[in-house]
């Protein structure tokens, strides 16, 4: 059987051809970017190694620090002379970990081309508990996948196009994604945005899983996920059928309502005759086929102040769905006291301890 030590240079004097050869098909390769000629441990994983420093290594991670004092106490393997760590990992997610610990991470994005990068950094430093870059990356992530309701209203803006048209699949990973990534991380913080992301998709498209046109690998939930994402769906449609009961369906015109005095009954009933058109309109999914937000009842909730004023594409404002400014007011507290409320539930419907968001 060859050892590491047959991989060193200068080692083949004395064998014949065919071991030779053999030989140099087992070689690991070195790695073309991360081997620095004064590096004193060999990084081994898959079929590439690293010439790294070990002082480096030690000082970021307490578990790579003990496992090459392990090694050091054990019949030392060596390549290129020096002392060799092997790693399980794969070989591209090691030279990603490595180059962040060298270069740190302040060029990374984290969008779907940088999310391999990213998953990868984030999965080997909580593994080697290497807190700093763990800290940074979850900082990132949290700015697509954050706590707050305001933090994702900049989120959901960044996924409009130019045109307006909301794509939110060009800018963030997909959510199966970020919620696997949060299990395997030990990242709960990121799950109740991301599964409210999924949410909005269809139930039969959940199951599906997300297909990867990249890897051609289909990633899928858990079946406990599966079913956290089902229940926080059904209490998300839930609470906007309330919302819509409870806040449009026969409201009432406020104290200062301009109308409220007039002698014509339906002139009186402009604000109230305003809600009943707006309810007509959420329930035909009006956010969906012109907003192409169907399925979102977070936008829906907004889009039922939004619809008061906003312009066809002639620039014209729909008078049916214009309440007076009193009546408006006092609406849009509504719906600002409802959304705050729907994003705190988020944590409990989707099954995820509520403290993640304390």
């Amino acid at each position: 059987m060859l050892s590491l030590d047959d991989f060193s240079t200068n080692r083949f004097s004395g064998t014949n051809e065919n071991a030779k050869s053999q030989l140099e098909h087992m070689s690991p390769s070195r790695h073309s970017d991360l081997c620095f000629n004064d590096g004193n441990l060999a990084v081994l994983t898959g079929g590439n190694y690293f010439l790294v420093h070990q002082g480096l290594l030690c000082r970021h991670s307490a578990p790579l620090a003990r496992t090459i004092e392990a090694v050091e106490g054990k019949q030392a393997r060596f390549l290129e002379g020096r002392l060799v760590l092997e790693l399980a990992e794969a070989s591209n997610d090691v030279y990603y970990f490595l180059l962040a610990l060298y270069d740190g991470i302040s060029t990374l994005k984290y969008d779907v081309n940088d999310f391999g990068v990213v998953s990868a950094i984030l999965q080997l430093a909580t593994t080697y508990e290497v807190k700093h870059l763990r800290t940074d990356i979850l900082r990132g992530l949290s700015s697509a996948w954050p706590r707050t309701l305001a933090q994702w209203e900049l989120r959901e803006a960044r996924s409009l196009s130019m045109a307006g048209v909301y794509e939110p699949r060009k800018s963030f990973p997909h959510p199966i994604l970020v919620i696997n990534l949060a299990r395997a991380a030990g990242a709960p913080e990121l799950l109740p945005a991301a599964f409210y992301d999924l949410s909005r998709s269809s139930p039969s498209d959940c199951a599906a899983g997300y297909a990867c046109t990249l890897t051609s690998r289909t990633h899928h939930l858990s079946d406990d996920d599966l079913l956290n994402l089902l229940r926080g769906k059904e209490h998300g449609s839930r609470f906007l059928s309330t919302f819509i009961v409870n806040e449009l369906e026969g409201r009432e015109p406020s104290s200062p309502c301009v109308y409220r005095m007039e002698l014509d009954g339906a002139r009186r009933r402009i604000c109230q005759s305003a809600f009943e058109a707006i309810t007509f309109e959420i329930l035909r999914d009006i956010n969906g086929t012109v907003c192409q937000r169907s399925s979102d009842p977070l936008f829906a909730i907004m889009d039922s102040e939004l619809m008061q004023t906003r312009e066809d594409p002639l620039g014209r404002l729909n008078s049916t769905l214009r309440a007076c400014e009193f009546c408006r007011s006092e609406f849009g507290a509504a719906v600002d006291s409802a959304r705050e409320e729907f994003w705190q539930r988020l944590p409990v419907w989707f099954g995820v301890d509520p403290l993640v968001w304390a």
